[in-house]
């Protein structure tokens, strides 16, 4: 196994200073996740002169070489006592929990007494464009003094993603609501210490299925296993309108071909939508396309890869990039949702990932090949047992 770069865990202040970096911890294990919030478990000696860096309020920037593997604060040290004096073990989450803590204000300039709108527009811009602005406006460098995160910036737009119209709700959560807009564009999110700032990042994750290959006869699996869940919508009844102005509904279907039997139908809330608005068809085709994405049939696959001199995590391949697994006789291409990585304090570690996709299309395109093997597998045990009932 190749020797990756050490890991160095470094502790800061609430200012975002650096204070110390730990380098006598006994074990660490982070789990970085794709759109969504990561955490981190780290076990040090309570007799270690750096323990009482590790408190709440500090927070961890672990890096391996110059990358930043992730930040965030310290939420809940744990102190045991032993004869050898005792573990310490800190839990925390790493930045993107600021997004989870908050909530998308109608009218986010202004003091709370003059939220007077019900929804917050946003109106033809790309997905990128759109999801900067929400964190800008409400939590960013553009927020209100109240609200705002401080030290906290945006990378530079680069316009990523399909152009959307869409109308959020008064007082939505701002992870939920940017997990649906990075969802259907296909694009990933974070926020990162860079420097003496966090900073808020729009990509487009990276299709490595030709390169980052995962099997057993390539020696770089362990384990893997895979698991599919049915859709939970394959038709979304999309309402605008009703109140103030009159009730329009569209229906929109995405058939599963590896599901095939009674449609699932979802009702997709969107009566506070002026139905004499201009965009109307084009807000409608957001909402569905959103519940259709996100209630899609499921693939699971969680895999324990083993790093080698060609491919190895945090170089070749990371959270949120295409990767391709052998499973069986086929090879399955799906997104990276998370990777639980653990390092000792000899220098080394063991990472294992989980895959699986929450693009509509290439999930059906998995789960129809996946039931595909499987009726085949069960064609020929049928053809077998009739051979031998003969």
């Amino acid at each position: 196994m190749p020797v990756p770069d050490a890991v160095t865990i470094q502790v800061r202040d609430q200012n975002l200073n650096i204070l110390g970096v730990v380098d006598d911890f006994t074990s660490l294990t982070i789990t970085p996740r794709f759109n969504a919030v990561g955490a981190f478990v780290l076990n040090i000696s309570a007799a270690s002169p750096k323990a009482g860096l590790l408190t709440p309020g500090n927070g961890l920037v672990i890096r391996r070489g110059s990358d930043v593997l992730m930040s965030g604060p310290i939420r809940e040290p744990n102190w045991s006592s032993d004869e050898g004096g005792g573990t310490l073990t800190v839990n925390g989450v790493d930045d993107m929990a600021v997004l989870s803590g908050t909530t998308c204000w109608p009218n986010p300039t202004s003091a709370p007494g003059s939220q007077t709108a019900s929804v917050y527009k946003i109106s033809a811009v790309a997905a990128e464009t759109a999801m900067r602005s929400l964190v800008n406006l409400n939590i960013g460098p553009g927020a209100q003094a109240a609200r705002k995160v401080s030290n906290l910036t945006l990378a530079a737009d680069g316009g990523h993603g399909p152009s959307i119209t869409k109308q959020v709700n008064q007082f939505d959560n701002l992870m939920t609501v940017l997990q649906d807009i990075a969802k259907t564009a296909s694009l990933g999110f974070r926020i990162v210490q860079v420097g003496g700032s966090l900073q808020f990042q729009v990509y487009e994750p990276a299709d490595l299925t030709a390169t980052a290959k995962f099997s057993f006869g390539l020696g770089n699996l362990t384990d893997a296993s895979y698991s599919v869940t049915a859709p939970t919508c394959t038709k979304a009844v999309v309402v605008a309108g009703g109140s103030s102005s009159p009730r329009v509904v569209q229906v929109y279907t995405r058939a599963d071909a590896a599901f095939p039997g009674p449609w699932i139908e979802q009702f997709v809330d969107l009566t506070s939508v002026d139905t004499a608005s201009v965009d109307l068809t084009a807000q409608m085709d957001q909402a569905a396309n959103e519940a259709l994405t996100s209630g899609a049939a499921q693939g699971n696959l969680t895999m324990t890869p083993i790093d080698t001199p060609r491919l190895m995590f945090g170089r070749d391949y990371t959270v949120g990039d295409q990767v391709s697994c052998q499973v069986r006789d086929d090879f399955f291409a799906d997104v990276v949702r998370e990777v639980n990585i653990e390092f000792n304090a000899q220098g080394g570690y063991t990472a294992k990932a989980v895959i699986g996709s929450s693009d509509s299309t290439n999930n059906q395109d998995v789960v129809a090949r996946m039931y595909q093997y499987i009726t085949t597998a069960f064609t020929r045990l049928r053809r077998v047992e009739t051979r031998k009932a003969a």
